[in-house]
């Protein structure tokens, strides 16, 4: 099955029509015949998406829709809606994603689901269990951005008029050609309104097409306008990327207060995948961070060696890598505190990254350990280095935090050195072999006085 679907209605034809249309197109399908029994299930379920129809015994719509965003997880949930007249603006305003019409056709009412299975599809992919915090539950849109694209400037500024005292957003008129350059070109708009024919039939809905896959502009709210005969473009524009399609005639009194909800809708849906999206990267950069240094940690380097060492064997380029280890670091903690052994690797971390090349890794992996990595360095390459290095480490006294029993500290660091040869035996560039050799030669400077570089003189097979 693609998704598990919530059906409320409470007319049994209605159920039994609607269970057998959803699971025709493969979709799970439980149905509940009231809003009471419609909240219990959900709370057992975890529908992806709930339909709310009409003939509801207990409650309105409009109120089941808030009762169900009030559940643990409702949120984020997408209801759709049955209204019609005055019930739409009030199912909009109790968090309807969309509405369907009464009487409304079978394929429109899939694309509409196709498109918010997407969504949340796209927006589980994105999370990461057991990272990810709950979205703000207000995200600040008035320096959000809607362009309107029409057939003509009068329309589109005729729907500007309409709407721009009733959205919290700036709204700009624009060409289609101006607005696509745009976008390329990294000024795209948070939510566009295009209207489905603009110089000739159907190239609104390639200009929506275009947007959709462009990378900047990708996941921006995207709306279309149809006019009345054009009903059958509905499911086409939904299947092609629109998060809503609106009638033509949204500027009228009747219907603009209604359109300034579903556009705002549509933009709080984006603004709702930014965040989500932002929270995952900066939940990954912590997963492959080290808190206390800001370096990339054991999780994140280990892979990427393997990465870097594949490349350098794709490419035959000898790979330089690195064991650093500070000396004597036991003692900084047992004699002057933990606050100075953070201050000893915060200063050192930052030593480091400053000698480094920008191409080169460098992570914190252990305690007091230390691994660089540099692409392209050969034998010689690699001493000058890890010199520098060492000589960076030690050049001037560290600064001790307040309270302990010095003010500063003068450290030093031991290294030992592996190259592998991008032309030579491909064992030597295998990830756990550099890292043996590097962990040898660096326990032979540690033996043979601390402070010191030794180069692995082979490539360790055990």
């Amino acid at each position: 099955m693609t998704g598990h679907i919530l059906v409320v209605d409470g007319v049994p034809t209605n159920r039994i029509t609607m269970k057998v249309r959803l699971a025709a197109a493969c979709y799970e399908v439980t149905t509940a015949t009231t809003g009471v029994e419609a909240l219990q299930l959900a709370r057992q379920i975890h529908p992806d998406i709930v339909l709310i129809g009409g003939s509801l015994r207990d409650m309105e719509g409009a109120a089941l829709c808030t009762a169900l965003r009030s559940l643990p997880g409702g949120a984020k949930r997408p209801i759709l809606v049955q209204a019609s007249g005055g019930e739409r603006v009030e199912a909009l305003r109790a968090g309807a994603a969309g509405l369907i019409d009464p009487g409304g056709d079978d394929l429109t009412l899939l694309a509409r689901i196709r498109g918010l299975m997407r969504h949340e599809c796209a927006a589980a992919e994105e999370s990461i269990p057991g990272l990810a915090e709950e979205p703000a539950p207000f995200l600040d849109d008035s320096h959000s951005r809607a362009v309107f694209i029409a057939d003509q400037p009068s329309t589109a500024m005729g729907w500007r008029n309409a709407l721009q005292n009733r959205v919290d957003f700036s709204i700009s008129i624009s060409e289609s050609e101006r607005a696509l350059a745009e976008a390329t070109s990294g000024r795209a708009a948070d939510l566009y309104l295009i209207a489905a024919d603009i110089q000739q039939p159907g190239d609104g809905l390639r200009l929506l097409s275009e947007l959709r896959s462009r990378p900047l502009s990708r996941d921006a709210g995207l709306v279309v306008a149809l006019r009345p005969d054009q009903a059958v473009m509905m499911p086409v524009a939904l299947d092609l990327g629109a998060g809503d399609v609106l009638p033509w005639n949204l500027a009228s009194p009747q219907t603009a207060p209604e359109a300034a909800i579903r556009l705002q809708t549509q933009l709080a849906r984006k603004q709702l995948a930014d965040h989500r999206r932002q929270e995952t990267q900066r939940n990954m950069r912590w997963a492959m961070t080290d808190p206390l240094t800001g370096l990339h940690n054991r999780r994140f380097a280990l892979p990427r060696l393997a990465e870097l060492a594949a490349e350098a064997r794709e490419v035959q380029i000898d790979l330089a890598v690195m064991l650093l280890d500070l000396d004597r670091f036991k003692q900084v903690n047992d004699i002057h505190g933990h606050p100075a052994g953070d201050a000893v690797l915060t200063e050192t971390a930052a030593r480091l990254a400053a000698t480094l090349p920008e191409h080169a890794l460098l992570a914190r992996i252990g305690g007091e350990e230390f691994l660089a990595v540099v692409p392209d360095c050969s034998g010689q390459g690699a001493r000058r280095v890890a010199e520098q290095m060492r000589h960076a480490v030690m050049a001037s006294p560290v600064t001790l935090p307040p309270g302990g029993l010095g003010k500063e500290l003068t450290v030093t660091v031991s290294v030992g050195v592996v190259v592998g040869q991008g032309r030579g035996d491909a064992l030597s560039l295998e990830p756990e072999v550099l890292l043996a050799s590097a962990d040898r030669a660096l326990l032979n400077a540690k033996s043979s006085g601390r402070n010191r570089i030794v180069m692995a003189s082979h490539i360790a097979m055990a």
